[in-house]
């Protein structure tokens, strides 16, 4: 509610009545932005209360307002602020600020190289670059498990401020999980809880470069990690990625010239291409990590989604002597609005790391985090997983055959053997010419500006469209491409 009784002040003044005092204070916070046209207003008799006034003084007030333009009555609902208010219109003459208004301007940090972000109107038709379908996760179940938990005596504590590492029985169920599923042998002391990867990305980031660094990505790579590094300062250097996943004899050679922090990869399915790391290319990256003493950051974003065999397991999983950081996400399992993800890597490293989670977020949502870990025990996530894994093959694959069957002469891909995207080239047609089109269609495409450019290739997220999304998508998308070659190469 407003704060009128703070706001309006009235006092004994021979020259200015006080039902104009009101008006004038109720005229100049309008003018300021602080009240909005249409925002309801007390009526006479609580106004007069809370100002502690006689009623008509407040009356007159409100004749005077409605009189100038400022309020209007609306027939039993009450008094507002109009919505054609009399301000005036002024007009800015072009040029430099004045000396006044420069002196006063804020400065701001800005930050060019990170993409704006708009949402896609709630009416279009959205093709991700890769994300699951929040329609097939329990929410149900984790909503149940949640209120469950939060109605305990036992559980009120997960309420409140606790462990900024994470909730701790996830920590330690997340340790079993990870050496059951991925052969990682580690304790709750090495699993720092975050919301989600990318800020697991920043928080390794944050600790293990400093301005100037070398640090290594793909040709093609995960933008936001690009963002994070270039916010850090420290320096990019691609390394070219092919059908066997990043090029480790290019790294190689980068290495005996230029004195490499870090590696940022991700091998399972290396973003946005989706080729898999192959397992010769592994180990020469971790000799290579020995041998330059370099950290190896692995986003494993999406491992447990592979369709034609068994997953290599993560590069964590091996030997490495403490060079490999490990990165993974509960939010590509169940739902992006999830934000549980997890940072593996030394007790040490946990420890000065959490000492900066502490300062951008106090801590993560720790009802949520321990439903997380009920998941995991109950079997919850098995089955969901085992339920989604399905579902996202078979939407691979009728996407693929749909892409192939109606669009086949105008671009090019490969079936991926996991992940939730197909990494999707157009042939002589510009991408980013498309780009306005295709959303005149009400259809709209994860572009990336950059990888657009160099590639003229774009992500077509199939996990989170059913059967009939795909063909609506597909549909649109060859209206577009038809109608560009009609207009441009006829």
């Amino acid at each position: 509610m407003y704060p009128w009784k703070s706001v309006l002040s009235v006092e004994n003044n021979p020259k200015r009545p006080k039902y104009l005092q009101i008006a004038d204070q109720v005229i100049k916070e309008i003018t300021s932005g602080r009240l909005h046209p249409a925002q309801k207003v007390p009526g006479s008799r609580k106004m007069a209360e809370l100002l502690g006034l006689n009623r008509k003084t407040v009356i007159q007030a409100y004749e005077e307002l409605m009189a100038q333009g400022w309020l209007e009555i609306r027939s039993s609902s009450g008094t507002y602020i109009s919505e054609k208010l009399p301000l005036p219109s002024y007009i800015r003459l072009k040029g430099q600020p004045t000396h006044e208004e420069a002196k006063h301007k804020i400065f701001l940090n800005t930050f060019s190289h990170i993409d704006d972000y708009s949402a896609a109107p709630k009416n279009g038709l959205v093709v991700d670059g890769g994300s699951p379908d929040h329609r097939l996760a329990p929410l149900d179940w984790i909503f149940k498990e949640c209120r469950a938990l939060a109605k305990s005596r036992y559980h009120h504590r997960l309420l409140t401020y606790s462990d900024v590492r994470g909730e701790p029985v996830l920590r330690a169920t997340l340790a079993r999980y990870l050496s059951e599923s991925r052969g990682m042998h580690v304790t709750k002391s090495h699993i720092l809880i975050t919301r989600g990867s990318q800020m697991g990305i920043f928080l390794a980031l944050k600790g293990l470069i400093r301005t100037g660094d070398a640090v290594v990505v793909g040709d093609s790579s995960y933008d936001a990690a690009d963002w994070a590094v270039q916010y850090h300062e420290g320096q990019l250097h691609r390394v070219t990625v092919d059908d066997m996943g990043l090029d480790t004899g290019e790294l190689e050679k980068l290495c005996q010239n230029v004195p490499v922090k870090l590696v940022y990869i991700t091998p399972h399915h290396h973003f946005p291409t989706t080729v898999t790391l192959s397992n010769d290319r592994r180990i020469h990256l971790l000799e290579l990590a020995f041998r330059h003493n370099f950290t190896i950051l692995e986003d494993d974003y999406d491992y447990d989604f592979h369709y034609s065999s068994s997953p290599l397991l993560p590069l964590a999983s091996l030997d490495h002597r403490g060079h490999v950081v490990y990165i993974g996400s509960f939010s590509k399992i169940f739902a992006p609005n999830i934000r549980v993800g997890y940072l593996v890597g030394s007790p040490e490293m946990v420890e000065e790391l959490s000492k900066v989670r502490r300062i951008i977020d106090r801590q993560g949502d720790h009802l949520v985090e321990r439903v997380i870990a009920e998941a995991i025990v109950s079997g919850e996530l098995g089955r969901h997983l085992k339920k989604s894994v399905t579902c996202y093959h078979h939407r691979r694959d009728h996407l693929a055959g749909l892409l192939t069957h109606h669009l086949g002469n105008h671009l090019s891909f490969k079936v991926p053997e996991g992940g939730m995207a197909i990494w999707t080239r157009f042939n002589r047609i510009p991408l980013l010419a498309l780009k306005p089109v295709i959303h005149e269609k009400n259809l709209y495409l994860d572009i990336d500006r950059d990888l657009a450019r160099k590639f003229n290739a774009v992500r077509l997220g199939f996990a989170s469209l059913n059967d009939t999304e795909q063909q609506e998508v597909v549909g649109k998308l060859k209206e577009v491409v038809e109608e560009f070659i009609a207009t441009n190469y006829s």
